[in-house]
């Protein structure tokens, strides 16, 4: 069991918020490979889209400061994704 009172280290803390960004560019990196072979549409591309931005929108998230730049984040990458024009 952990003591709760004990303070979080900001390594661990940094290489979350690391492996989160690798996560989200990665999957958008993927989607918009398969988009530009035709292999993922416009719809499937939006559902993946909403999958991710859905936790992201949860009341539990939604007011903080860090999650609403993640999700403007989310929105400017997709929207490069979905219309790549």
């Amino acid at each position: 069991m952990t003591d709760s009172s004990s303070p979080i280290d900001p390594q661990l803390i940094e290489a979350h918020e690391a492996s989160h960004i690798c996560a989200i560019n990665g999957i958008v990196s993927l989607a918009n490979i398969l988009r530009k072979r035709n292999i993922l549409s416009d719809a499937e591309a939006s559902a993946l889209y909403e999958s991710m931005s859905l936790p992201l929108g949860m009341a539990k998230y939604a007011a903080n400061p860090s999650v609403q730049e993640i999700q403007l984040n989310l929105d400017r990458l997709f929207a490069m994704v979905v219309d790549p024009g």
